[in-house]
């Protein structure tokens, strides 16, 4: 009886300690995402003439390289890259920086593998609980160059055009009802504006937005 009521206890103090934990984990993340917002608009990551765009296959295929290294099974779940106060010419001329998610069932790790001019590193590998999921099929490979064009057709040269200092998020997973999806973000750093489009990997159909 009295174990029991130790038990009952130390209930509601592991409670708090779990809260506690994870309004800390949410401050974190908000505090990442601003900061990479805030020097972003500081070090534009817009290709330069020493900086050549790379196509996201060739991409692919280095990070591939350097994840396996650490890992034989590293199976791609997402490829990502950002602009910071680009102009749409730029943003079609692509990008010479990608981040890639791997993931090992054998290990349950997840890598994370950037490229930046030609160059593969891995930066990051953590155990994961849940294996997330992989991308399928080929209709990513050609690159966001598609998926930019959708972007720009369906608004968003027109925030562009209103907010030069916009930052421009790419990033490419497994939609939330399966299939490969195009999520394209535009942020404008001082005002908070936000515009965004879900675009199907595929079929280049816009998804929401």
């Amino acid at each position: 009886m009295a174990d029991t009521d130790k038990r009952r206890k130390w209930v509601p103090v592991v409670a708090v300690a779990a809260l506690i934990i994870d309004l800390l984990l949410v401050g974190y993340l908000l505090y990442v995402l601003w900061d990479r917002t805030s020097s972003s608009t500081e070090a534009p990551t817009s290709p330069t003439p020493a900086q050549a765009p790379m196509e996201l296959w060739d991409a692919y295929g280095q990070a591939q390289a350097a994840a396996q290294a650490q890992a034989k099974d590293a199976q791609l779940v997402s490829a990502s890259t950002q602009w910071s106060a680009v102009s749409e010419q730029a943003l079609l001329d692509g990008t010479s920086n990608w981040s890639f998610v791997f993931y090992s069932p054998a290990n349950g790790d997840s890598v994370d593998v950037v490229v930046n001019a030609g160059t593969a590193q891995v930066v990051n590998q953590t155990r994961v609980w849940a294996a997330p999921s992989s991308l399928a099929g080929e209709a990513w490979q050609a690159g966001p160059r598609e998926a930019l064009l959708v972007f720009l057709a369906y608004g968003g040269r027109a925030f562009l055009d209103g907010h030069p200092q916009a930052t421009v998020d790419v990033h490419l997973a497994e939609g939330d009802e399966g299939g490969t999806v195009w999520t394209i973000v535009a942020l404008d750093p001082e005002d908070r504006s936000l515009f965004s489009l879900l675009i199907d990997a595929e079929t280049r159909h816009v998804l929401s937005g």
